[in-house]
């Protein structure tokens, strides 16, 4: 039902003009056996880094700068994304301003997985700007794509620091578990305060029905290229063609490598 939802929404929404999605078409590069996904940005991006945009917290009621879907319980909302990455584009937000780098809850992975509800759907969390944020209110994403890396993860082959859980079915309890788990063994709790919560290192979570993995964050930028959590699914957003080119050359891999700690 709420994928439902959000299709319908999104249909209005790009025949109005409300959606400015960043992305166009796919374009599939391979290397070293693995197919990625490359997307050359929109016009859109300009709008979405313009100081009109980004000095607004967008995930406060009334929502004026996103399309609410539904209420996923009494303290989280379901909006449509107005610039996405991916056509639909989901994020389950804080009602409350919580902020993104302090650590998560059993209610965050609790109002998440209720938008998990299809084998083709991706979660990702950005925790903080070195993490890819560029919204510091509380909020999880959620996209329906392929996942190119999918084998390397579920068989914990990634070349880079991380946690890998694998799932038969998503109970947030256990997610929540795992997840404080993670943040001990990957070294990501802090004893600094942000806003009265614990705060963490910067770090990335994709997740699925089968599985959640947990990147720790070095750096958001090599070179011109900047990135997020949807990266460390196989998918890649550049700004041109010779950005893309150089990315080629560059290397997939080695870009996510580079953003994290090689693996040791």
């Amino acid at each position: 039902m709420l994928w439902n939802a959000c299709e319908e929404q999104t249909k209005i929404g790009l025949g109005n003009g409300d959606l400015l999605p960043l992305t166009c078409d796919d374009i599939i590069y391979q290397q070293q056996g693995v197919n990625y996904i490359v997307n050359l940005v929109t016009d859109n991006m300009k709008i979405k880094h313009s100081p009109a945009v980004s000095a607004q917290d967008p995930f406060i009621a009334p929502y004026t700068h996103c399309d609410y879907i539904t209420d996923m319980d009494a303290e989280y909302v379901c909006l449509l994304n107005r610039f996405p990455i991916v056509v639909p584009h989901l994020l389950v937000c804080a009602k409350d301003y919580i902020p993104q780098t302090s650590v998560l809850t059993l209610a965050d992975f609790t109002a998440w997985v209720k938008g998990i509800t299809r084998s083709d759907v991706l979660g990702f969390f950005n925790s903080g700007r070195i993490a890819g944020s560029s919204q510091m209110h509380r909020h999880m994403q959620l996209v329906r794509t392929p996942i190119p890396l999918e084998s390397l993860i579920i068989n914990s082959q990634l070349p880079f620091k991380h946690a890998v859980f694998r799932y038969s079915g998503l109970d947030p309890q256990q997610l929540y578990y795992d997840y404080l788990h993670a943040l001990e063994s990957l070294q990501l709790n802090t004893t600094k305060l942000v806003n009265g919560l614990n705060e963490c290192l910067p770090y990335n979570i994709l997740l699925t029905e089968r599985w959640m993995l947990i990147i720790p964050r070095v750096k958001n930028q090599v070179e011109t290229l900047s990135g997020h959590g949807v990266n460390f699914s196989g998918r890649f957003l550049v700004n041109s063609e010779q950005q893309l080119e150089w990315l080629e050359r560059y290397g997939f891999m080695q870009f996510l490598i580079d953003c994290g700690f090689k693996q040791k």
